[in-house]
C-alpha cells in the first residue's frame, strides 16, 4: 500500500477556516472524521460480501480465522467439541457453517462501524489543478502546502478509484486484513481528477505534528488578498519553506506559479 508514493504531496487549506493558520503555525494537520469529509459515501462506503456462500471458503474461515482466535485463548477443548458435534467427514455441517457466516458479518460489521471514529487527512498530486483549487482554497482565495513525504511515506495510502462498493472475503480476516481497511480509500470513479492520497489516524478529529522539514513550499491562490498572505508571512519561520504565487495563464485553461515577491 506503500508502493511509488510521490516524492511531494499538497494540501489545499482555506483561510476561512479556523485552524489553518493556526495549524500551519504550529507544524499540524487536521485528520477529520468521516463525518466532515465532503462525500457522503466517504469512509462509511457500504462493503459488500462475497463468497460466504462458498463452503470450502467458510470452512477455511473457521479453522484459519473462527479456531485459531480459540486456539490463542486456550480453549482447544471447544475446538474439539465444536468438530466432533458439527464435523462429517472432515468437513462442518450447515448449522456451523450457518453460525460462521453470522460470525463473519459480526465482525466485518464491527470493523465498518470503527470507521466512523477514524481520522483522515487528504492530500493530492495535482497543486496546478483549477478544481482543486475552487474546491478547497475557498475558490482560490486561500494557499496550498508542499510537503515532503519522506517524512510520511510510512502511513500514506493511495485512494483507489472504482465504480463499485468495496468487497470482502472471510479469507480476507486471515490472508489479506490490510484490505478490511479498504473502504477507508476507496472512492467513486468521480473524483477520480483528485489523484488522491489519504494519511489515516485511528482517531478523528484530532492533530497531527511533522517534522518542520517536511513543509517545503506555500504556494499562494491567485486570488489571496495580501492581508491574508501576511497571515503567513509573519508566522515564525521553523522551516526555509518556499513561496509561490498562482496565476491564470495568459493563453490557456491552466494555472501557472511564480516565485512570491512582496510588493
Amino acid at each position: 500500500m506503500v508502493k511509488n508514493i510521490p516524492s511531494k504531496l499538497y494540501k489545499f487549506q482555506s483561510f476561512e477556516s479556523k485552524y489553518s493558520i493556526e495549524n500551519l503555525r504550529d507544524n499540524q494537520i487536521w485528520f477529520s472524521k468521516p463525518e466532515g469529509l465532503n462525500d457522503p459515501f466517504d469512509c462509511v462506503t457500504p462493503t459488500v460480501f462475497i463468497d460466504t456462500d462458498n463452503e470450502e471458503v467458510m470452512a477455511n474461515f473457521l479453522e484459519n480465522f473462527s479456531f485459531a482466535k480459540l486456539r490463542k485463548e486456550g480453549k482447544t477443548e471447544l475446538i474439539e467439541k465444536l468438530k466432533s458435534q458439527h464435523f462429517q467427514n472432515g468437513k462442518p455441517d450447515q448449522k456451523l457453517l450457518i453460525e460462521a457466516d453470522k460470525l463473519f458479518r459480526e465482525y466485518s460489521q464491527a470493523q465498518i462501524d470503527i470507521y466512523r471514529h477514524t481520522g483522515v487527512a487528504c492530500f493530492t498530486t495535482e497543486f496546478k489543478s483549477i478544481l482543486m483549487w475552487s474546491h478547497y482554497a475557498d475558490g482560490h482565495k486561500g494557499f496550498c502546502l508542499e510537503l515532503d513525504t519522506k517524512y510520511l511515506s510510512e502511513r500514506l495510502i493511495e485512494v483507489i478509484y472504482s465504480g463499485s462498493y468495496p468487497t470482502l472475503s472471510p479469507e480476507d480476516w486471515y490472508k489479506a486484513p490490510h484490505r478490511l481497511i479498504e473502504p477507508l480509500y476507496t472512492k467513486s470513479n468521480d473524483w477520480a481528477y483528485e489523484n488522491e492520497w489519504r494519511f489515516i489516524k485511528k482517531k478523528g478529529n484530532s492533530v497531527y505534528t511533522y517534522n518542520p522539514k517536511a513543509l517545503t513550499a506555500i504556494y499562494f491562490g491567485c486570488s489571496a488578498s495580501s492581508e491574508n498572505i501576511n497571515k503567513i508571512l509573519t508566522l515564525p519561520a521553523k522551516s526555509a519553506a518556499r513561496l509561490y504565487q498562482m496565476r491564470p495563464s495568459s493563453t490557456e485553461f491552466k494555472l501557472e506559479y511564480v516565485p512570491y515577491h512582496m510588493s
